[in-house]
């Protein structure tokens, strides 16, 4: 029997507290749902209007089937996102997430629609870059867990519960496939500000591969890297990451009446 298709992803969304000025599309990590990203609504300007992304197979979505591929992903994506993209906005994704976040300002590039004021990725290995450690997304289930627990950002009580893993993993090994093989290919740099985040003693992903965006811009680009691990922007930076993703989207408003 065939699988049935993924449906189209959703945008769970955090109303500004004022009037919008600024919409802030969220890409999360691997394996991910929505609602985690939620959270930083919190640090965000009054204007900033948050859209967290939530692909198949997670959270609301939970039992449809997930994306295995970019092209397809991005394709769904482009008219969910299309009504919202009638104010400025900017695309910021971590991990996984970042490459999401690329791959959708290429796709809105090549269609002609409105770009991002700027990409912001975190925790993210440049696309062009080799993966740089083994794959993950087929690993026998001991020692995909394994590498879980080595990287962070999974509780322990999750890791060893297995009515909750079974549930986890196949999203999460849906999402490592894509990010894990999806083919690069060269295109002109993105005419729109990249800024790269990173953390110190990401397992992952080293500061090297994180300055590495600097290649797909032809605007401005800079980069940060914080103390903690490949989730730093939950751990210990948390508060210094905040700080420096508002800065962006300050930045990104103020160039409103000059573009």
């Amino acid at each position: 029997m065939a699988e049935t298709p993924p449906p189209p992803p959703v945008l769970v969304t955090v109303p500004a507290k004022e009037a919008t000025e600024l919409r802030l599309f969220v890409f999360p990590h691997a394996g991910s749902g929505a609602f985690p990203y939620r959270a930083l609504a919190a640090n965000l300007p009054p204007w900033v209007e948050l859209h967290a992304l939530q692909l198949p197979g997670r959270e609301s979505l939970f039992s449809a089937t997930p994306y295995r591929s970019m092209p397809p992903l991005t394709e769904a994506l482009v008219p969910v996102l299309a009504p919202k993209l009638d104010r400025p906005f900017v695309f910021f994704g971590h991990s996984f997430g970042g490459h999401v976040a690329f791959a959708m300002a290429r796709a809105l590039r090549a269609r002609g629609a409105a770009a991002p004021r700027a990409l912001v990725v975190s925790s993210s290995r440049a696309p062009h870059l080799p993966l740089g450690r083994i794959p993950l997304h087929d690993l026998p289930r001991p020692h995909l867990i394994d590498e879980l627990r080595r990287y962070g950002g999974t509780p322990e009580a999750v890791l060893t519960n297995d009515e909750l893993m079974d549930l986890f993993l196949p999203p999460l090994r849906a999402d490592l496939r894509i990010y894990e093989t999806n083919a690069f290919a060269p295109e002109a740099p993105l005419a729109l500000p990249i800024t790269a985040f990173g953390a110190r003693q990401d397992l992952s992903t080293r500061p090297e591969q994180i300055e590495a965006w600097s290649e797909h811009t032809s605007a401005a680009f800079t980069s940060r890297i914080f103390e903690g691990g490949h989730f730093y922007l939950y751990e210990q930076s948390k508060a210094a990451f905040a700080e420096a993703l508002r800065k962006v989207l300050e930045d990104c408003r103020g160039a409103q009446g000059t573009s």
